[in-house]
């Protein structure tokens, strides 16, 4: 019996040998317990955040919350957007392509409608293992854009962009400009609602505002999410996104009180860089669409420190939601299994140059923070110089998670950061790429001392082309575009340029639509005629208009009704039908020296002394299905047009001067 006891004591020792042996193995093998399981994803997005924040700098701001996950990890200080508006900026990020690529330059252009096919940043973690879940602002919902659901292994978790509390702010609580906007309601009826306020400052609670249930509702996911970490093993990809500091500036009282108004930092620059081209410039836009905004330029001082105060609040309000987050993931202990990036989906403008809000290719605008903090990877307190795109982040998050790097179908743009995040010192590239439309592309190359911009359409003579450069060693404010005295350095950049494939044109998400980037007619001082075929049930919005603000045309229906505007020197002149039309129609209007005139089915239903010709060429392009800019006629941009668009001209008549 001894004798047994001794031999399954012999035994057992000497299994538990080799069992520590084969495991020793097999951790060097990286197949331990611990390999098996993949890091986290938490991935924030805050809407219109460029680097006004502590850790950036800003002294002014009040972002501790931010500033101690740049602590923690990597900060990028020339970090860029792609394009400078909402809903591009984020296909950029979700597809790892440039919108040169894929064409997805607008607000209300649904992603599936164009590319249906396409692999987005949170599908390719899906399969391979990751739950993919979003809250808050993640793709662009709005603007007829509904999203995407299909990237997401759950619902998305949606609330407002546009809120208020205030009834003051919605005139009493009607329906306003930008709210139908963003929940897509009254889209051909928006230049008949009110504005809402650009400021509002109640005495509630976080919670009262969207921002503060979404980070009550990722706290929820957090949670649920440790404890399949824990029994499942199954990683997750969430992604969550802020709304403030977009605008309306809603946030609670106790955030405006952090700052003092004697303090509020003015713009330093409030004119447009000498000898800058005209389509590099912007007035208006966005935020006309709020009250008390002006209709023209000149803004009080009064409400410029409103605006300025109204953002850093929102900014600051935004911290502390992300900053309960953070919280969260480190009271579940998953931060050292969870890389956290920080973006701002473009920059914002603050008065700079006289412009408001984003949609240009200046500094201001496209300039954002990029916070990544990778455990095990990124030292704290790490920077870099290294020129950062949005584009970056799908390939830089598939290395950081050992998953194979993006390859499409769409073309991925983007190159990966992971020998940045380990030595702030190492490049992976020179300089960063982003466009802009106008009535002419924009595309720009920014170095770290310089920026490029090249307007220029495609088809475009070579030497048809206008050319901005900056020098942001000897000029950060922009006060003068260097082109012309600096050759050596253009011919430098634009060669970096000519490595990039032309801008596409814009997609469409509308089947039959016409595509809105075509070449703009010469039409100053001379007769034209517009005609146009479409089909549609009950036509509403733009279906040609060329212009903005100043001079322009265009050729739209309100409720079925047909119209054609004529925009001279700001005033604009209006023919209409009388009664709503629908099926297939067809479409002509004619400007001349003497009147303009509408026809519908060949039939003449409104003509109206026109006052002379317009007088110089517009500023703004032509576009098809939509008005990119601000508006040739009497609506609200875009205004997209709800059909079919079969066929459109636009000719010079023979009285021409």
């Amino acid at each position: 019996m001894g004798n047994r006891q001794s031999a399954v004591a012999s035994h057992s020792w000497l299994h538990g040998l080799v069992v520590l042996v084969l495991a020793s193995i097999l951790i060097d093998w990286g197949f331990s317990n611990d390999r098996e399981i993949k890091r986290n994803v938490l991935l924030i997005l805050v809407d219109d955040l460029k680097p006004s924040l502590g850790c950036y700098g800003d002294d002014f701001a009040q972002t501790p919350n931010i500033d101690r996950l740049a602590k923690q990890g990597m900060r990028f200080d020339l970090a860029y957007c792609n394009q400078a508006v909402c809903a591009p900026s984020r296909f950029t990020l979700m597809l790892g392509s440039h919108s040169t690529s894929t064409g997805l330059y607008g607000l209300g252009t649904e992603l599936r409608s164009v590319m249906p096919n396409a692999m987005t940043l949170p599908q390719h973690f899906h399969q391979y293992g990751y739950r993919t879940e979003s809250l808050g602002k993640v793709f662009h919902i709005g603007h007829g854009n509904r999203g995407d659901a299909s990237s997401f292994s759950v619902p998305h978790f949606h609330d407002k962009v546009i809120e208020y509390l205030d009834p003051a702010s919605t005139d009493g609580g009607k329906l306003t400009r930008e709210e139908a906007y963003f929940s897509n309601q009254k889209l051909g009826q928006i230049r008949s609602l009110p504005r809402g306020a650009a400021f509002e400052s109640p005495e509630v609670n976080d919670m009262d505002y969207a921002d503060g249930r979404v980070a009550a509702e990722t706290i929820g996911r957090l949670q649920d999410a440790k404890l399949r970490y824990q029994n499942q093993k199954t990683p997750f990809f969430i992604t969550v996104g802020f709304v403030r500091p977009h605008l309306p500036f809603s946030a609670p009282q106790k955030y405006w009180d952090r700052f003092d108004r004697d303090d509020i930092p003015l713009p330093r620059l409030e004119s447009d860089p000498e000898d800058a081209p005209s389509v590099a410039l912007k007035r208006g836009g966005e935020i006309t669409n709020y009250k008390p905004v002006p209709a023209g330029e000149d803004f009080s001082l009064e409400l410029k420190k409103n605006l300025i105060h109204g953002y850093y609040a929102s900014a600051s309000f935004v911290d502390a939601q992300v900053g309960k987050v953070l919280n969260e993931l480190r009271r579940l202990e998953l931060d050292e299994q969870t890389i956290v990036v920080l973006w701002g989906d473009h920059g914002f403008h603050l008065g700079d140059h006289g412009f408001w809000t984003k949609h240009t290719n200046y500094e201001q605008a496209n300039r954002i923070p990029l916070l990544i903090r990778a455990p095990g990877v990124t030292r704290a307190g790490s920077v870099t110089r290294q020129l950062a795109e949005s584009v970056d982040l799908f390939p830089t998050l598939a290395d950081l998670c050992d998953l194979p790097l993006p390859t499409g179908p769409q073309s991925i743009d983007g190159l990966s950061l992971m020998p940045v995040l380990k030595d702030g010192r190492k490049r992976v590239r020179n300089h960063a790429f982003h466009a802009y439309p106008r009535r002419r592309m924009g595309r720009a190359i920014r170095t770290e001392r310089y920026r490029l911009v090249e307007w220029k359409n495609s088809g475009d003579p070579l030497n048809d082309v206008q050319l901005e450069l900056y020098d942001y060693q000897l000029d950060p404010h922009e006060s003068k575009n260097i082109a012309e005295e600096n050759p050596e350095v253009v011919n430098r950049l634009r060669s970096i340029l000519q490595t990039y494939p032309p801008a596409v044109a814009r997609a469409n998400s509308q089947p039959g639509k016409k595509n809105s980037s075509l070449p703009s007619p010469l039409i100053a001082n001379r007769s034209i005629k517009i005609a146009a075929e479409i089909q549609s049930g009950k036509p509403q919005g733009v279906v040609i208009a060329h212009g903005g603000q100043e001079q322009g045309y265009s050729l739209h229906f309100e409720k079925g009704v047909a119209m054609f505007d004529v925009r001279v020197n700001g005033k604009v002149i209006r023919v209409m039908g009388d009664q709503p039309v629908g099926g297939r129609i067809s479409l002509e209007a004619r400007l001349t020296k003497e009147d303009i005139q509408l026809s519908v089915n060949g039939v003449v239903v409104g003509k109206k002394r026109s006052g002379g010709w317009i007088p110089s060429e517009p500023k703004d392009g032509m576009t098809i299905g939509e008005d990119l800019r601000s508006a040739a006629g009497d609506y609200v941009p875009p205004n997209p047009f709800q059909g079919k668009i079969l066929n459109t001209s636009v000719k010079s008549l023979s009285d021409r001067p």
